[in-house]
């Protein structure tokens, strides 16, 4: 490698490391742990919508399996779409008559569409023809509803996203700068460490990828791998400071070699071995973080008697006391 192409390669890593620097700020590592937040709340929320689904399909499956020959009982057709049998079955106005008011206002709308297809169905007297076009109808305001429900919500995170700071209010935004209770503080300490830790390995994957383009290495680690190490899931071998080395076996069954990978991977807590400025300020920070834990004690103490003071004083009442002789 030639000096002109490690003086460019330095360049490259003094502009991602100027850029990190330039994010490592309190208001950017607090906006990474909502978005951290939220990914891992979307996460759950996934995993919970494929738990709830294998259960409703075993659910399913389970009665045809072990109920054979039994009658199950239904108000709904077994149909994906049972609008589409509105012009089969017969109509009972008193049953639509009761059904009204318990209707919401949104499936009120389609209504007047729908008497007005009836009305020329009588008068030209091919009700085939516009119970087609009912079903239609029907199934162009399902879709159409959908759309709207779900542009409704993007619209409006990507407006709130848009307006950023401006919209909300001055007091609103100095309580989420720094919170006041300490639970929320405590919190609000973890949000940090994590953003932080988050940041610095973007950091140690871009380095990465630079040392990849100028062929110094001839491996990636996958981000994956880089949090599994930072969290301590993988067994590294001894390495220096700020780098990662991994011994990987190989795909060939037959041959009993791994392969070892040298890797860049910047955390806090050699940063804060190498440097001694930084061990005062985490020594600092952890004694900060046990008073906050003895405090948040005493909260759920003073707060576990209020309730119970509350409790007592509504439901409890003193009983009625009698006079003395």
């Amino acid at each position: 490698m030639s000096s002109e192409q490690q003086a460019e390669l330095q360049l490259t890593f003094d502009g991602l490391i100027q850029r990190c620097s330039c994010l490592l700020t309190v208001e950017q590592l607090m906006d990474l742990d909502r978005r951290l937040q939220k990914e891992a709340s979307e996460f759950r929320q996934q995993a919970q919508r494929e738990v709830n689904q294998s259960l409703q399909a075993d659910a399913e499956s389970e009665p045809q399996e072990i109920h054979r020959g039994g009658i199950e009982l239904s108000l709904s057709p077994p149909i994906e779409h049972p609008d589409l049998l509105e012009g089969l079955l017969p109509r009972m106005d008193a049953e639509v008559d009761v059904d009204l008011p318990s209707v919401e206002p949104v499936d009120e709308q389609p209504q007047p569409v729908q008497d007005s297809i009836d009305s020329e169905a009588a008068s030209d007297g091919t009700t085939a023809d516009f119970d087609l076009l009912r079903s239609l109808f029907l199934m162009a305001g399902e879709a159409m509803q959908q759309g709207d429900s779900a542009s409704g919500p993007a619209s409006f995170e990507s407006d709130a996203s848009g307006l950023g700071a401006s919209v909300v209010p001055s007091d609103q935004l100095e309580e989420e700068l720094l919170p006041s209770m300490p639970v929320e503080l405590v919190n609000w300490l973890d949000g940090q460490d994590a953003a932080l830790s988050r940041r610095i390995r973007n950091l140690s994957h871009a380095l990465n990828v630079e040392l990849l383009r100028a062929g110094l290495v001839s491996s990636l680690l996958p981000t994956t791998l880089l949090d599994a190490a930072i969290a301590g899931q993988l067994q590294a071998l001894p390495s220096p400071s700020n780098l990662l080395r991994l011994k990987l076996p190989l795909p060939i069954p037959s041959q009993d070699q791994q392969l070892e990978i040298l890797s860049v991977l910047v955390r806090p807590a050699d940063l804060e071995y190498d440097n001694g400025s930084l061990r005062q300020s985490r020594y600092r920070l952890r004694q900060h973080r046990s008073n906050l834990l003895t405090m948040v004690q005493q909260q759920r103490h003073w707060q576990s008697r209020l309730t119970s003071q509350e409790v007592q004083s509504q439901w409890w009442p003193n009983p009625p006391t009698t006079a003395q002789d």
